[in-house]
């Protein structure tokens, strides 16, 4: 990938009237509200699941399917919420998200009933949709080009260090419970998430500040994009069919890993709740690695070479979790893990809008998300189903999901830019 050209000795964040670029400030408020409205309780589920499930008497599949129909929802509403982005802009969907996210959390704390728990569940699903990596992706694509896969792995920087939330959450399941603690964080991401909101918009087409913050050569483009195609051509390509392929089954063994890591560590290698919780923060933490190399990479190589390598780090990492016998072994693979699941956030997003431009982006994105998803709520299923099968031990759900992280390496090599489309497509 090229960039433009810059002309003057301005700053990495800095742009050539010496200010900062703005750009990077809707980076830090998407991260700031990924980090509240999604990250918190997204990696939260695994600290609340072994106390709901003891409480509720319910099985481990059933807990399962409940925290996996928050992916599949969320990616029912994808393609609404993708619409929405690119009629009505990011700020209101992402306030909007920011509520929904925030009441369901608190009705997911009265939960009492399978029903009740699938109805919040699905509440926060939309809410974490509209407030998540999608809506902060949209608002940070316009504001960059040559830097664009930097920005969106920095904006993704919120959802790893939400793996600081799930280790406070191990805390407050252990103080004062589940469902005060659940209660506590909805005020939370209420307060904060439509705080940090007003920072976050797409970039004007008048505003002062070049594209990326540089100042460029006569000649050179410095428009956010520089093709634009259609929605219905997009999806219509092989192109777009293989990277959805490929997440499909990614995503089968990526939601698994999050929701199953804390209770695997508490039952089936005895560790306290607290200690257990902690395997998730060190995974969250070395995401933050994958995440920045994932997008220093993606700028220079071919995004889908990048999406590849990302699944190394994360097969060896659940390889480790299926021969582990001691809570140390968990950590060390949590550090694998986290590093290649961080590297996969950033890839995906870019990789979409690297090949079909900003026009309708949005939509683009919400609809590969509709049908990555089913990956991820078939893994987790599949998982919860294997684990109840083997009395409670998990060894033979991770090399399943092992496999399916090999295999979906070779899938997304598969894949090749629209190249012909974005020729008759390009602006000007």
């Amino acid at each position: 990938m090229t960039g433009p050209t810059p002309t003057t000795g301005t700053g990495f964040f800095t742009a050539p009237d010496g200010r900062l670029y703005e750009g990077w400030r809707v980076v830090t408020a998407s991260a700031v509200v990924t980090l509240m409205a999604v990250g918190s309780i997204v990696y939260g589920f695994g600290s609340i699941f072994e106390p709901l499930r003891t409480e509720l008497g319910w099985s481990t599949f059933v807990v399962s399917l409940g925290f996996s129909l928050r992916s599949e929802v969320g990616g029912v509403a994808a393609p609404f919420v993708g619409a929405a982005l690119d009629r009505v802009g990011p700020r209101r969907v992402i306030r909007s998200g920011v509520l929904m996210s925030s009441l369901g959390v608190l009705a997911l704390s009265f939960t009492t009933t399978v029903w009740w728990f699938f109805g919040s569940v699905a509440l926060l699903a939309v809410g974490t949709t509209a407030a998540g990596g999608q809506a902060g992706n949209h608002a940070v694509a316009t504001w960059f080009r040559a830097r664009r896969a930097r920005a969106m792995s920095m904006t993704t920087m919120g959802g790893a260090l939400a793996g600081v939330f799930a280790f406070l959450v191990a805390v407050g399941v252990d103080r004062i419970g589940w469902r005060d603690t659940l209660r506590v964080l909805a005020v939370v991401i209420a307060v904060v998430g439509l705080a940090v909101s007003r920072w976050i918009r797409a970039r004007p087409g008048d505003h002062p500040q070049p594209v990326d913050g540089i100042a460029t050569e006569v000649g050179h483009s410095s428009v956010a994009a520089e093709f634009d195609i259609p929605y219905r051509v997009a999806i219509a390509t092989s192109s777009f069919r293989r990277i959805v392929g490929f997440n499909i089954v990614a995503d089968f063994g990526r939601l698994a890993y999050l929701t199953h890591l804390v209770a695997f560590v508490e039952r089936d290698l005895g560790a306290r709740p607290i200690a257990a919780g902690a395997a998730l923060m060190v995974s969250t933490l070395a995401s933050l690695v994958g995440r920045l190399a994932a997008g220093y990479f993606a700028d220079r190589f071919a995004v889908q070479r990048v999406a590849a390598l990302t699944m190394a780090p994360f097969a060896a990492g659940v390889l480790v979790l299926a021969v582990a016998s001691e809570p140390w072994h968990a950590y060390g693979a949590a550090v694998l893990g986290g590093i290649g699941f961080g590297a996969s956030v950033p890839v995906r997003p870019a990789m979409y809008v690297e090949f079909f431009g900003l026009a309708a982006f949005g939509r683009i994105m919400g609809l590969g998300r509709l049908a990555s998803t089913t990956g991820g709520f078939l893994g987790g299923a599949l998982f919860g189903l294997l684990v109840d099968a083997a009395a409670g031990s998990y060894g033979g759900a991770w090399l399943v999901v092992f496999a399916a992280s090999v295999c979906s390496a070779p899938l997304v090599l598969l894949v090749r830019p629209p190249t012909e489309l974005q020729e008759r497509h390009r602006r000007g």
